[in-house]
């Protein structure tokens, strides 16, 4: 297909996001998220907007904040072939976020849980699927390593039904049949790290 990309998981690499290096990625994250939630023509009639954009997509200065959060933890995954930003995904500590669910959480006050706020790959990728099941374990895997036991999330359910086994199997806590008007479902999920 015209315009679409094979991203082959030997070309890619998985890089951190860190409060010290991760805004001179922010316009690439920023590119994601339009690409992957900007077009109106993916979306009822009578979708809730915000100005110009839709609901679904995080702008910049959504996540910069999360980006510079004590404890952030996040993961661009870069196709070396193209040189493009392919996929990303970000969060901080569950208390750090006022989201649907959020407060209800039974890990909320622990301290232990990172809330998975963003991820997006891009859509031109013909293996998006792959793509998104690896941003989906290299974050698990960073927030392990930042001493996370659990990762909570509210996510588009298909990825919860397509994404790795660990997310598959993952304890929905909430099901949202029509989250932001957009016409697609999401699930309030938690797993461990």
């Amino acid at each position: 297909r015209v315009g679409t990309l094979e991203a082959r998981r030997d070309t890619l690499d998985v890089i951190p996001l860190t409060p010290a290096d991760s805004g001179p990625l922010l316009p690439e994250i920023a590119g994601l998220e339009a690409q992957s939630y900007g077009s109106l023509a993916a979306y009822p009639p009578d979708v809730l907007r915000d100005g110009r954009r839709p609901l679904l997509q995080y702008p910049a200065e959504a996540l910069q904040p999360t980006l510079t959060a004590p404890r952030s933890c996040g993961v661009a995954v870069r196709d070396r072939v193209s040189g493009r930003l392919v996929a990303y995904s970000l969060g901080s500590a569950l208390e750090n976020h006022d989201e649907l669910g959020v407060r209800e959480d039974p890990r909320y006050g622990e301290g232990d849980t990172v809330y998975l706020q963003a991820m997006a790959a891009s859509p031109l990728l013909r293996n998006r699927a792959e793509v998104e099941a690896l941003v989906l374990d290299a974050f698990r895997a960073r927030a392990h390593t930042l001493g996370f036991t659990g990762i909570s999330t509210l996510i588009e359910a298909h990825i919860q039904e397509v994404g790795p086994e660990w997310l598959q199997g993952a304890q929905v806590l909430e099901t949202v049949d029509n989250y932001l008007q957009s016409g697609i479902p999401f699930v309030y999920l938690h797993a461990a790290c």
